[in-house]
């Protein structure tokens, strides 16, 4: 069987999600934490955590600096908005 080339959009929400995984990670911040940041339930984040398209722009800006993603890693989140 063929395999199928993931979409450029596909590769940049793998990324995007890797990195949100390895910042709260490395920062040791839990689901809650990050909840009580972006103000939602603690299992509407875990969600989005795993389909990173569905953070509305201030839920990822909030994100961003509760993890303090550089900058050039934040150009690359707001950019596949």
């Amino acid at each position: 069987m063929p395999v199928i080339k993931k979409s450029d959009e596909e590769i940049r929400y793998a990324l995007m999600k890797g990195n949100i995984l390895k910042r709260m990670e490395a920062y040791q911040v839990t689901d809650k934490q990050m909840a009580l940041v972006t103000g939602m339930a603690e299992k509407t984040f875990a969600q989005k955590k795993n389909h990173p398209e569905r953070f509305t722009y201030p839920e990822v800006i909030r994100l961003c600096r509760k993890l303090k993603f550089p900058d050039n890693e934040i150009l690359e989140v707001i950019r596949q908005k």
